[in-house]
């Protein structure tokens, strides 16, 4: 049984470093989010473009939107670069 406990192990700390970035990216998000709130309540955007659609659109959509075309967690089938644990 010893082999099983330093599995759960690795697994758990694994765990631990998989959720530590997910967290960091949260918070990237969160600042984006407020980036974005900041240049459009502040009309930032003015020396660029007339409004903050326009902005947003010529500088930030075709990026967004290759983030959020990025696989979500469920959609994830199989990993095949993860080591098989032995």
């Amino acid at each position: 049984m010893p082999h099983l406990e330093k599995e759960d192990t690795s697994h758990k700390m694994l765990l631990g470093q998989c959720e530590a970035i997910i967290q960091e990216g949260l918070k990237s998000i969160e600042k984006v989010e407020r980036a974005f709130a900041i240049i459009e309540q502040m009309q930032l955007y003015k020396n660029k473009s007339d409004d903050f659609e326009t902005y947003y659109q010529e500088n930030w959509a075709m990026k967004m939107k290759l983030f959020s075309d990025l696989p979500q967690p469920y959609q994830i089938k199989e990993i095949n670069e993860l080591p098989k644990s032995t």
